[in-house]
């Protein structure tokens, strides 16, 4: 198990906020997360893997929390889903999405819906 000093932990949130942004922009690779990060993607993933993290796995994750939300929290389509989390067809997202909660994003919708009504 990597040691998790103060900085590191820091440096960490500082990745994953980096990584969650540019996936919620559409446009997330590793060199990208570099560059924005002002790094080389060797070192990116050097840092990760001190962590015990693999920068695509951490990608899918953040896709998840992201896919989660808007689907509880907005009237988006799937559609404009799938487009902001850079997928190319919705098909391919509702996949990923059903492979990552068991459920397609229109039934963990339906699931989630009016669990936290307004007022409350």
């Amino acid at each position: 198990m990597p040691r998790r000093t103060k900085d590191s932990v820091k440096e960490l949130a500082r990745i994953r906020s980096a990584i969650a942004g540019l996936v919620l922009a559409g446009t997330i690779s590793l060199e990208s997360a570099a560059t924005h990060l002002a790094t080389t993607p060797r070192t990116l993933q050097r840092r990760l893997s001190n962590h015990g993290i693999n920068f695509w796995a951490l990608v899918e994750h953040n896709r998840f929390e992201i896919a989660s939300a808007l689907l509880r929290e907005t009237d988006l389509k799937v559609q404009e889903i799938a487009a902001r989390l850079g997928y190319g067809t919705p098909s391919t997202f509702a996949r990923a999405f059903t492979r990552w909660s068991g459920h397609s994003p229109n039934a963990y919708r339906t699931a989630h819906a009016n669990r936290f009504p307004v007022g409350e």
